[in-house]
């Protein structure tokens, strides 16, 4: 195995584990965790939606 790709899986399991160390703090204070929960839910969701416009204004475009 490459050194590189060991790298970048020892770099992963780090950051999930940070990431997890994270959301368990983050659910540790119940009104924190679901803030959290909601600001990134609704990111998600304002993201798809530009998403799905700027697919629809490219398929106008190309026309």
């Amino acid at each position: 195995m490459e050194s590189r790709q060991i790298a970048v899986y020892l770099i992963i399991a780090g950051a999930l584990l940070l990431l997890l160390k994270f959301i368990s703090f983050l659910m540790s204070d119940t009104l924190i965790g679901l803030a959290t929960i909601l600001i990134a839910s609704g990111g998600v969701i304002l993201s798809m939606k530009y998403i799905k416009d700027s697919r629809e204004s490219d398929k106008t475009n190309d026309s």
